[in-house]
């Protein structure tokens, strides 16, 4: 047995490599044929945009962020400014830029929640969440709590839901 394995050596060699490679191929092309049938893609029809007071607010909130950016990249643009100042702008535009993704991220976080649709404003030490529901449960209200609290680090004392019955 030895010397045949001795004298046809290469041959089982090749053998084991082969047998390898197809069983390799084998069970990548299942993983992938059924990893390919798992995936669908959300479809959701287009339909016009509701307007509501938040898509207003939101876009309201928008454009006062967008000129608050560009008024403080034009001041850390001029040279003629002393760099004090250039720095304090730059610190600004980067607070702006930090409170925005934490915003938009709490907003996202909730929109994945029953509290949506809804805006989250963010100011330090506080968040004011304000949503199209008449009311909130308990466990959405302590989930705007705890969310607030794990994106903007906002202590459950510093944030505040604002319902749609309370703004009517």
């Amino acid at each position: 047995m030895t010397e045949f394995i001795l004298k046809h050596r290469n041959a089982l060699l090749l053998l084991c490599l082969l047998f390898t490679l197809a069983a390799s191929w084998f069970f990548t092309n299942r993983r992938l044929t059924e990893a390919a049938a798992t995936v669908s893609l959300p479809v959701e029809p287009v339909s016009a945009p509701v307007a509501s007071y938040l898509d207003a607010f939101r876009a309201r909130q928008e454009e006062a962020y967008r000129s608050d950016m560009a008024a403080l990249q034009a001041l850390c643009d001029q040279e003629n400014l002393s760099s004090a100042t250039r720095e304090d702008a730059a610190a600004q535009l980067r607070r702006m830029v930090d409170t925005r993704q934490t915003q938009l991220a709490l907003e996202g976080a909730l929109a994945q929640s029953g509290v949506s649709p809804c805006v989250a404003v963010i100011s330090p030490g506080s968040v004011t969440v304000v949503t199209e529901k008449a009311s909130l449960s308990d466990g959405e209200s302590a989930l705007v709590m705890t969310l607030a609290q794990a994106h903007a680090g906002v202590e459950p004392s510093g944030v505040r839901v604002m319902t749609a019955g309370e703004l009517k």
